[in-house]
């Protein structure tokens, strides 16, 4: 397989859990995009550097995002939380009770998550979307030992700013 056949499998393949990533990192939906923009544009300049090989495709990329998104918050070009709600939910066969109470928990847990440091924000985010420990530890450079504990703590943290 080619280097822009490979990219194109590998975009495609995690385009959207980065965009996700970012997305609930960032809070905002124009950054998010633009932060998954800059995360593959990296990635494919990485990609056709003369021997860069990347390990592990997934924990590079999330690191990179995680650390542009940082920078993002650091520069302050967030915007404003107003037009990024909850996203979009499918109303078939669902009560308009259970949809506020569905969005009133999610706004909770937003809350809370935006609460946390950035390193432990990524951490979680990172947790959401599945990463193993390993890969958490790459991506963010905390060792594979303390990635446990530093969810937990951060856990506990969202745990006690919550009352679902």
């Amino acid at each position: 397989m080619d280097k822009a056949a490979k990219f194109e499998s590998l975009y495609r393949q995690y385009y959207t859990p980065i965009y996700k990533f970012c997305f609930r990192f960032l809070n905002n939906r124009e950054g998010a995009h633009d932060v998954t923009q800059e995360t593959f544009i990296k990635f494919f300049e990485r990609m056709n550097q003369q021997g860069n090989k990347i390990e592990n495709n997934r924990a590079w990329l999330y690191k990179v995002a995680g650390n542009l998104c940082l920078n993002s918050l650091n520069k302050k070009t967030r915007h404003s939380k107003i037009e990024n709600t909850i996203e979009i939910q499918s109303v078939e066969n669902a009560n308009p009770e259970n949809i506020l109470i569905d969005n009133e928990k999610s706004r909770l847990i937003r809350n809370a998550i935006d609460q946390l440091k950035p390193e432990n924000r990524v951490l979680i985010l990172m947790y959401q979307d599945g990463l193993s420990y390993h890969e958490m530890a790459e991506a963010t450079g905390i060792r594979v030992s303390s990635i446990g504990k530093t969810l937990w703590r951060a856990i506990d943290k969202i745990s006690a700013n919550i009352k679902l």
